[in-house]
């Protein structure tokens, strides 16, 4: 049954003891959100955030990288207990995994990049990650894609020509604007894909554990400590 070995150790209260690691996946190509310092470590503002958590929830975290694309099958199956990396709250997502309260918002205009006079989405070959709310869209949409385990192959194939257009969390990213610059790429069109804010997600039923993650937020957001970190990383 899904999420059944998460589930278990709740019901023992062993998730939540100090001797028992609550595991944190997350995929960290996302500046600022999470990504990997000069030193391999991982830092960006949902690093902050949950360090922050784990502490006011008296909670022993680790931390796993894995595609984006693993981590919602993965705290269904109870390899994480938590997920986060930019990870947007959608109508199909909370069908699969329960959402804590959000803590950040999303601009809905994303945008599409590629080679001056490359096709319009719905007639080009578009690039994607596997996972994505961007997936998702181009599902939704019906238009033609390719999806990649990893934004970085994404990005490389809009620039070598495997694809016409690539689709991501682009425009905010000054990491994306120099790779455009540099390969003398663009963006060219932007669509509206609304989401419901960015949390970290749970299995379904871990109550207890999303219950201590929604209480250190809350404290976060009454004391200031939740809007200086967004400003730290976001202003």
């Amino acid at each position: 049954m899904a999420c059944a070995g998460t589930i278990a150790l709740v019901l023992t209260g062993l998730v939540l003891a100090g001797s028992e690691p609550v595991v944190i996946g997350t995929d960290a190509p996302f500046p600022a959100y999470t990504y990997l310092d000069d030193a391999g470590e991982i830092t960006g503002f949902e690093r902050d955030v949950m360090d922050e958590v784990c502490a006011r929830a008296a909670l022993s975290c680790s931390w796993e990288l894995a595609n984006f694309d693993q981590l919602i099958p993965g705290v269904m199956s109870g390899r994480f207990d938590v997920v986060l990396g930019g990870m947007a709250i959608t109508d199909e997502r909370r069908a699969l995994v329960d959402f804590t309260t959000p803590y950040h918002g999303t601009d809905p205009e994303e945008w599409y990049i590629g080679p001056p006079g490359a096709p319009p989405p719905a007639t080009a070959k578009i690039g994607v990650q596997s996972g994505t709310v961007h997936e998702a869209h181009l599902r939704r949409m019906g238009y033609s894609y390719i999806t990649f385990p990893t934004e970085p192959q994404v990005l490389e194939a809009v620039a070598s020509g495997k694809v016409g257009l690539a689709l991501g969390p682009f425009q905010s990213r000054a990491d994306i604007h120099a790779f455009v610059t540099a390969e003398g790429l663009e963006f060219l069109y932007s669509e509206m894909i609304p989401d419901d804010g960015v949390a970290m997600a749970v299995c379904k039923g871990n109550d207890e554990l999303l219950g201590r993650l929604n209480g250190a937020l809350d404290a976060m957001r009454r004391d200031g400590t939740l809007a200086s970190l967004e400003n730290r990383w976001f202003e």
